[in-house]
């Protein structure tokens, strides 16, 4: 049998960096927590304000549910917004076509 609260307690014990998004999980497993309405407002928009101690949590929760998120500071006030993946760097088309 599945153990729900073992693999709920498990997501906010793992780093960042080492969570992995999980299909099966629903926002709505977080409605208790404190940061629950600054989640939605993310899911909803792609960026919200949350209290600075909620930051790594909502981080854990929104990447567990497939939307990484980074910090921004804009005006002294901290954003979470989307986690842009670094684009390859490809060598200019001229000099692609210059080695061939």
């Amino acid at each position: 049998m599945y153990d729900f609260e073992a693999e709920y307690r498990r997501i906010f014990e793992t780093p960042l960096e080492e969570i992995k998004e999980d299909i099966f999980f629903r926002a709505d497993n977080f409605e208790n927590e404190a940061w629950y309405g600054d989640l939605q407002m993310y899911l909803a928009i792609g960026v919200c304000k949350p209290e600075k101690d909620c930051v790594p949590d909502l981080q854990k929760a929104l990447k567990v549910l497939g939307f990484p998120a980074q910090t921004r500071e804009i005006d002294g006030d901290l954003f979470l917004v989307p986690q842009r993946e670094r684009q390859k760097q490809t060598p200019p088309r001229q000099k692609q076509e210059m080695e061939r």
